[in-house]
């Protein structure tokens, strides 16, 4: 290929200007005379040139060719082209054989220089000759080997001995650039000194050093830009440009090593070392880089992508037209963890390849992206096939461990979205839920979870199966496993804010006791029989989360359950209905060991119907209907904001008997305020009434105080009122008063389960104001103090018969008969009157009497409630004359007491002599 092509234009153009000069302008304008023109020119070029547009020339003021649609054709079929020339000429010198041209200007010219220049500096060195001319390019396209410049705006000004200057403008690739060319005088080696300076923008290059003979450029680059600064040696020989000993420095980061570009058939081969780098940019150079293809080794550390880090990574890696094949990659990632794969990825997108991860601390590594793992996964390895595409990555053959479990499987993973399925040979599925409800950043999720063995809090489960999506809300469409030797299964979706939506559910168990079992420590212990049965349970729930509506059935052996509550999830609140059946009442409490057959709670089933409340503020049965045996009761009964409320509308209120070692619950009931009324139209005691229609209330007030007040209530026959008091104070036992007054009382009538030596009938009076203290029944009785008064009229005493003692003096066998009468039979009285003070479970009688037809008689001594004792003496006074006094004493048990009479006096005793009958009148 010839040389000097760059001169082609201005010197084919200066003769054809010379020959229309020589021909005069009319000549020039001629069509007719347009071939000589362009037969002169090609002789003085050496090259054929052609004017397809108008050729004119102006004379004045100064010459001026001008000349539209120039083609200009070399011997090796190189074409030049220009849209339209003006050129001005030196008349003079052209009259003295001389061409001389000052300046020059090209429209729209296209112009291609190959690389390597074939003649070096001489290619577009301008000749010896034209040592003053300055050249204007307005919008022209020029090519150097594969640079292809558009829009060129530029000057060019030619020197002595070869040099030229070229300034511009022009558009590479899309990017807008000025450039300042300077090529020195060639030296007699061939080479010719050159500087270059490009600008882009805020992007600066420059370059300084020789171009050869052989067209080898070589010295040294430099590229300057905001927060970016870079240096290298460069050598250009042949096909093949060289970057050494580069350093590029771009904010904190710097990137060394080398790189070489081959231009014959376009490939870049570097070998690069970076620390501290940003590689997000790539993301948006990428899409614009230019096929070329790369084969990169780059070792780097303290990588940032996208704003997260990265400490190393080495990979080595071919990109070209046909794809990214990545020969090794080893990343090193937050948390100690690495990252190793080696991957295909073609032109079309399509992905093959191998990839391991090995984290020793998972939380780490995730936390650094902005996830937190389930709290069991500590550590991961994995290891999987790859296929797919970037947007729709396809994981094969997953296998490996998270924390303690070892998992299989395979998932798709198309951006934040994975599904697939996983199997684990264990699973801990409360954390994982957690996780999951909790939505880690944007990911979303379909899929399957199976576990050879999993648990759910401390629940053990074995062939677990989880179908579920995880997107705005987490949908679980079936859960089910083997659980404590029977079955659960389900479905429950949560919104965005974790709440339940929708739910189903059931498990079925052939015995609750593996399950009770699992209960914390401090929850009370159920009892054997209670739990050993088979259990049932069935849920159900939708709606949203402020009105939840849900059902539940559970059926525990003979015990069936039913909810119906609208639950409140964002307050939280729950209310509804509630039911519990039980065919048999008295087989329902033995159970917890409270039932005494008829006597307690008699026969009967278990029913209760409530609705019901629940917050945290306040819950309990706003309404309720209990019949449990013989106990039939309906009502209200609500906490709210810790304070009680209630009343308990009973028509027969069964009581249980207390056992002698019962313990109230005072710390609950220290901690209580408020009251609940009572009614009842009759009040049974362990079968036996004892009451009938009372009202009362139970108080609880500040202060550990509680009070039974009994306003009224009927009993035997009479009325009863008065008032229970109890207080607790810090670690003190509780200390008990007590009020009582009963009016109009048939004793006979009271069916109290006690033995006691003497019984009344008839009416009688009696009142009490009493003390005790501590926390159950029986240290009541061993603290009992205060006073209490009985008086009766026009009744009988069972015990001792005063009529029967009269009759026994006149018996023949008096000791005997006296023995009989003063253990049992019974006296009528008109008056009786008994008081006495108690002091630690011991009653004092302070007086006893009775008064009668039949006699008198009178008491002193004292009675041990605590140990059913007593210990008396008593006077009996019959109606006999002479007078006589019987004295006896009662010690032992209420139920079998010694006697101990004095008989003496009794066996001593002699009726008055019969008066003499009155002397016979005389006859």
């Amino acid at each position: 290929m010839n040389k000097n092509r760059l001169w082609l234009i201005p010197l084919g153009l200066i003769a054809a200007a010379a020959a229309a000069v020589l021909a005069l302008p009319g000549f020039v304008a001629s069509s007719a005379h347009r071939a000589r023109i362009e037969q002169l020119a090609s002789s003085l070029t050496g090259r054929d040139v052609h004017i397809t547009g108008k050729l004119t020339l102006s004379l004045l003021p100064a010459p001026e060719l001008n000349a539209q649609q120039i083609t200009i054709t070399g011997p090796d079929n190189e074409v030049i082209t220009a849209k339209a020339l003006t050129l001005d000429i030196s008349l003079p010198a052209l009259l003295h054989g001389q061409l001389s041209a000052q300046t020059l200007t090209l429209e729209s010219p296209t112009i291609a220089f190959p690389w390597p220049l074939p003649g070096g500096p001489k290619s577009i060195a301008p000749p010896g000759w034209l040592a003053a001319l300055h050249a204007q390019i307005h919008h022209g396209n020029i090519s150097l080997g594969g640079a292809q410049f558009a829009n060129v705006d530029a000057d060019l000004f030619t020197g002595a001995n070869g040099a030229v200057t070229i300034s511009g403008t022009g558009n590479l690739q899309g990017n807008n650039l000025s450039l300042t060319a300077a090529l020195g005088a060639t030296a007699l080696t061939g080479a010719a000194p050159l500087s270059l300076t490009a600008n882009s923008g805020p992007l600066a290059l420059n370059f300084s050093g020789s171009l050869g003979g052989d067209s080898a450029l070589t010295g040294q680059l430099s590229l300057a830009a905001p927060n970016t600064s870079g240096s290298a040696s460069l050598t250009i020989a042949g096909s093949t440009a060289t970057a050494g000993a580069l350093h590029l420095t771009i904010a904190k980061a710097s990137v060394t090593g080398s790189a070489t570009l081959d231009f014959s058939q376009p490939a870049l081969t570097a070998t690069l070392d970076a620390q501290n780098l940003d590689l997000t940019p790539l993301r948006a150079l990428l899409p614009g880089w230019p096929s070329l293809p790369i084969a990169l080794d780059l070792t780097a550390s303290n990588l940032t992508y996208n704003g997260q880090s990265l400490p190393a990574l080495t990979t080595s890696l071919n990109l070209s037209a046909g794809g990214l094949n990545i020969q090794s990659l080893q990343a090193t990632l937050p948390g100690t963890t690495t990252l190793a794969t080696s991957l295909k990825i073609s032109a079309a997108g399509a992905l093959t390849g191998q990839a391991s991860l090995n984290s020793p601390d998972l939380p780490g590594l995730l936390t650094a992206y902005g996830l937190t793992p389930p709290p069991a996964w500590t550590s991961a390895q994995l290891s999987t096939n790859l296929s797919g595409t970037i947007s729709q990555l396809t994981l094969a053959n997953l296998t490996g461990s998270l924390g303690p479990s070892h998992l299989t499987g395979g998932l798709i993973i198309t951006g934040h979205h994975a599904t697939g399925a996983l199997s684990f040979d264990r699973l801990d599925l409360t954390p994982l839920l957690s996780w999951l409800g909790q939505r880690p950043g944007n990911f979303t999720a379909d899929g399957q979870i199976t576990a050879a063995r999993a648990s759910l809090g401390p629940v053990p489960l074995t062939h677990l199966l989880l179908d579920g999506a995880l997107n705005n809300q987490l949908n679980i469409r079936r859960i089910s496993a083997n659980v404590l030797g029977g079955l659960a299964a389900g479905s429950v979706t949560l919104d965005a804010q974790s709440n339940v939506t929708a739910a189903r559910g059931f498990l079925s168990l052939p015995s609750a006791a593996p399950l009770a079992a699992l209960l914390p420590a401090s929850w009370p212990h159920l009892p054997a029989a209670l739990v050993q049965p088979r259990l049932s349970l069935t849920l159900a729930a939708r709606g949203p989360a402020s009105a939840l509506a849900a059902s539940a059935l559970a059926v525990l052996g003979p015990f069936t359950l039913t909810a119906t509550p609208v639950i409140n999830l964002t307050q939280p609140s729950a209310t509804g209905a509630i039911s519990l059946q039980h065919p048999s009442a008295i087989a329902a409490l033995n159970i917890f060991g409270l039932s005494q057959g008829l006597a307690y709670p008699g026969a009967g089933s278990i029913s209760l119907r409530a609705n019901f409340i629940a917050s945290p503020t306040s819950f309990g049965l706003p309404n309720f209907v209990l019949s449990l045996g013989d106990l039939t009761a309906n009502g209200q009964l609500v906490s709210n904001k810790g304070i009680i409320s209630g009343q308990i509308d009973s028509s027969t209120l069964a009581l249980p008997p207390i056992p002698a070692g019962y313990t109230l619950p005072w710390q609950a009931l220290a901690a209580a305020q408020g009251k609940i009324g009572i009614t009842a139209s009759r009040v049974l005691y362990g079968g036996n009434p004892i009451l009938g229609a009372t009202s009362a209330s139970l108080t609880f007030s500040p202060g550990s105080r509680l009070t039974l007040a009994l306003p009224q209530a009927s009993l035997a026959g009479g009325t009863l009122a008065g008032s229970i008091t109890a207080t607790a104070a810090g670690n003190q036992p509780p200390a008990l008063t007590a009020q009582f007054t009963a009016s109009h009382i048939d004793p006979t009538q009271l069916n109290l389960p006690l033995a006691f030596p003497y019984t009344l009938s008839g009416n009688f009076d009696a009142s009490a104001a009493l003390t005790a203290t501590g926390y159950a029944p029986k240290t009541w009785a061993a603290t009992l103090g205060g006073t209490a008064s009985l008086n009766a009229s026009n009744g009988q005493l069972q015990g001792f018969s005063l009529a029967a003692l009269a009759q026994a003096l006149h018996a023949p066998d008096r000791a005997k008969a006296l023995r009989a009468a003063l253990a049992s039979g019974n006296t009528g009285f008109t008056t009786l009157a008994l008081s006495g003070t108690f002091g630690h479970g011991n009653c004092t009688l302070n007086s006893a009497s009775l008064t009668g037809p039949s006699g008198s008689a009178s008491a002193t001594g004292s009675i041990d409630i605590f140990d059913h004792s007593l210990a008396l003496r008593l006077a009996l006074l019959p109606s006999v004359t002479p007078p006589l006094t019987l004295n006896t004493a009662l010690l032992g048990s209420w139920a079998k007491p010694n006697q101990y009479p004095r008989l003496k006096p009794a066996l001593d005793w002699a009726p008055p002599a019969p008066e003499p009958a009155p002397a016979a009148p005389p006859q």
